[in-house]
């Protein structure tokens, strides 16, 4: 048995990894409920005896919040502040690669152009200044007890109703269960490395947003594209992972997104 603290643990991954392993590991989940303030003093008041503490924390690029978004690295540097025990765990992003047209691997440069990529690449050095890490670049997360944009589409499939979906950023999306399942697998193999984690289809959120609503609706798709500047293709390579698990991740077509709708 291991003791894992998964900082954010309400959100997607962290909510399902505590609910997948949960009765089989020792799993303390942390969160933000109160406010970051509330959040960093009770992140401090914890013991340093977890065996592997993963930062789930992520304010997204898509996020209204944008005024928080250099958390997604000042929580890796508290995390390293407080606990010198135990493996770091990074839930990174794709988005700390530099944009092209060629699929990205665990080598390919990271010269982010927007600025959630720029507070993700600074949480990798964060987590890099501990003899224990793991990074995982992971794809936009969807899927059960998703708290975030995919809400939004879910429940404005559900009710018709438009909502504003991004057009011009190109991302790997990875069902949460998915993801659960692989970081657990190498988090207690994996020492002092980079993984790429997504399916290999590659869309934006609006495509993605059209996708789920033309998978239970036959009119035309409500949601309004918007763009945030130019078009940045952050695509992935996923050989590696592949290659060492010999998994295949769900597309969006083995899913019933009726299952997902909120009722």
């Amino acid at each position: 048995m291991s003791k894992i603290l998964i900082i954010d643990g309400d959100e997607s991954f962290g909510f399902r990894f505590a609910r997948n392993y949960g009765n089989r590991d020792e799993i303390q989940l942390l969160y933000p409920m109160k406010g970051i303030e509330n959040f960093l003093e009770s992140l401090m008041e914890l013991p340093d005896n977890y065996d592997f503490i993963i930062n789930n924390f992520d304010i997204p690029f898509y996020s209204k919040s944008t005024n928080y978004l250099e958390m997604n690295f000042k929580v890796q540097e508290f995390i390293n502040e407080r606990f010198h025990a135990g493996k770091k765990v990074l839930l990174s992003s794709q988005l700390v690669y530099s944009s092209s047209a060629l699929p990205k691997n665990e080598n390919y440069k990271t010269i982010p152009e927007t600025e959630y990529g720029k507070t993700k690449i600074k949480a990798e050095q964060a987590v890099k200044q501990n003899d224990h890490y793991l990074i995982i670049r992971r794809g936009m997360t969807y899927g059960k007890c998703t708290y975030n944009i995919y809400t939004d589409i879910l429940t404005a499939i559900r009710s018709k109703m438009p909502v504003k979906l991004n057009n011009n950023i190109i991302l790997n999306p990875v069902l949460n269960s998915d993801l659960s399942l692989i970081v657990d697998k190498i988090m207690k193999n994996m020492d002092r490395q980079i993984i790429n984690v997504a399916s290999d289809e590659a869309m934006t959120l609006y495509e993605f947003g059209s996708r789920l609503y033309g998978s239970v609706n036959d009119d035309t798709c409500p949601f309004i594209k918007t763009y945030t500047g130019k078009n940045l293709d952050y695509r992935m390579d996923m050989s590696m992972i592949h290659k060492l698990y010999n998994l295949e991740f769900t597309g969006l077509e083995d899913i019933n997104f009726i299952d997902f709708l909120p009722r």
